[in-house]
């Protein structure tokens, strides 16, 4: 670094009160406005080659504060998620984010020359400071712990019992199933919603012992939760069957919590795989469940997450590196 020539601090306190509007610094690639609201810091002076000649740049972290566009958020949060971290450092020959920081530039060079300084300047860091989800539900939402146990393994519990008796077939629980008429839902004072589960059953020589799927169905209030099992299932698979059960359950509880919570979930679902894993509600909802699941297992949550995207490639469609992309990110969720 050079001697810095110029009043750093005093600049610093004024950018830090200071915010900067950029007009469309990811282009016009779907036609709507995306203008960017940023915060910069001075960080010191660089000697880099300009136009053949070494010059002292002022180098500059830049602080992502707020966008326009919500399909641009979306696509900034995956942006940051590929990069596996919202504090991203910029090494001279790196052009991921050239048009933001060379618009970013000329505002910062306009803004100097108030103070007599016209050095050139140069981004070396970036940090996403953009809310790309509820996160002030997090804390909250992760804590879904002892008070949800009994809901669970009462949902879990039902559907094995009318697995024993009959391993094909469409029902609704509790109601058909259940001794008394007036338990049409489930109902339990932890929660502020009551709910229902749409049970579908089904026995195929396609899977080697169970494969288990559902869905929460918000406008609805009920679990819709898919059994396909093989027809030859032992004691082993009938194990699995309840350790999928609990994954499962817990997992789309959790969609139901966040929703009495006031969660707010995006309108539509993302159309790539890995836009969808990272959504905050359903990083959350995934930490859930297989943390239930290595609490039943005894196992640790690390190879529980590892396991199921190692074995559930056709249901995730990731590719090998957004599958690691996504494990990091539930495991570092789920270990904070």
């Amino acid at each position: 670094m050079s001697v810095i020539n110029f009043p750093i601090e005093h600049l610093n306190r004024f950018l830090s009160n200071h915010s900067f509007v950029v007009d469309r610094p990811f282009g016009d690639i779907f036609n709507e406005t995306n203008n960017v609201t940023v915060k910069l810091k001075i960080t010191g002076l660089k000697p880099m080659i300009s136009v053949g000649e070494w010059k002292d740049f002022i180098e500059y972290t830049l602080f992502l504060e707020d966008i326009e566009s919500e399909t641009y958020q979306e696509t900034l949060s995956v942006l940051f998620d590929t990069l596996i971290s919202n504090d991203y450092k910029i090494s001279n020959t790196d052009t991921t984010f050239y048009l933001l920081t060379s618009k970013v530039n000329n505002l910062l060079r306009e803004f100097l020359k108030y103070w007599d300084i016209d050095n050139y300047v140069n981004c070396n860091r970036i940090i996403n400071n953009i809310n790309t989800g509820n996160s002030k539900f997090m804390n909250e939402s992760l804590e879904i712990g002892n008070d949800y146990d009994d809901i669970i393994s009462n949902v879990v519990e039902d559907i094995l019992s009318v697995f024993e008796n009959q391993r094909e077939g469409e029902y609704v629980l509790p109601e058909d199933i259940s001794t008394n008429e007036e338990d049409m839902v489930y109902e339990f004072p932890q929660l502020g919603s009551v709910f229902t589960v749409n049970l579908e059953m089904s026995i195929s020589d396609d899977v080697d012992t169970v494969d288990v799927d559902g869905e929460y169905y918000r406008d609805e209030d009920t679990l819709d939760i898919r059994v396909k099992t093989n027809p030859n299932l032992n004691s082993d698979g009938i194990q699995e069957l309840n350790l999928e059960l609990n994954e499962l359950v817990a997992h789309e509880l959790e969609h139901l919590i966040q929703r009495d919570r006031g969660y707010k979930f995006p309108t539509k679902e993302p159309k790539f795989p890995l836009k969808y894993y990272t959504q905050q509600h359903e990083l959350e909802a995934q930490i859930a469940g297989f943390k239930r699941r290595a609490q039943k297992e005894g196992t640790s949550l690390e190879s529980v997450v590892i396991n199921w995207f190692k074995r559930n490639q056709i249901k995730h469609r990731l590719t090998p590196k957004e599958m690691e992309i996504v494990v990091n990110q539930i495991l570092k969720l789920g270990q904070s």
